[in-house]
């Protein structure tokens, strides 16, 4: 979390509702989805992502106030796509899109490309376990310098 910011409760419910939403719906919402969902004006709901943003919460998207990343899940395409039953997500590396199926607790199968190769590679999660695991995960960044720039890490 961002130095000297307390999470309150009303940004509990601001990142609650938008993980509901994910799960449910297959996709980050848009502010204004978000205001409807919580019967809120959409200016609060624009103060309350910039908080969560500020907490390291979410990612917003440049030049505006729109959800880029609500972890592990992304709003734009990514080289990472899960699939569990009728939804998909993207998500920013393998980290993240292994985390998926993790955080709904479902069965996955992990579209993306090998990084030296570009070769196709496909993944499956089965019962919370990762079938057939080949491969090496590489991290270019440390882990304690991911928010620099999270977009490219």
């Amino acid at each position: 979390m961002a130095k000297g910011l307390l999470y309150n409760k009303a940004d509990a419910t601001f990142r609650h509702a938008i993980y509901q939403f994910v799960a449910t719906l297959g996709h980050i919402p848009k502010l204004r989805e978000l205001a409807a969902a919580l019967s809120r004006p959409k200016r609060t709901i624009r103060a309350g992502v910039r908080r969560l943003a500020q907490l390291h919460i979410v990612v917003l998207q440049p030049q505006s106030s729109e959800i880029l990343r609500a972890a592990p899940f992304w709003a734009v395409p990514t080289a990472f796509q899960v699939q569990s039953g009728k939804h998909s997500w993207w998500a920013s590396c393998i980290w993240d899109a292994l985390a998926i199926p993790a955080m709904l607790r479902s069965d996955a199968r992990i579209t993306t490309a090998c990084a030296c190769c570009d070769s196709a590679m496909q993944l499956t999660v089965r019962k919370g376990r990762l079938l057939n695991a080949n491969g090496v995960i590489h991290f270019a960044v440390p882990a304690s310098r991911w928010y620099e720039n999270i977009v490219f890490t």
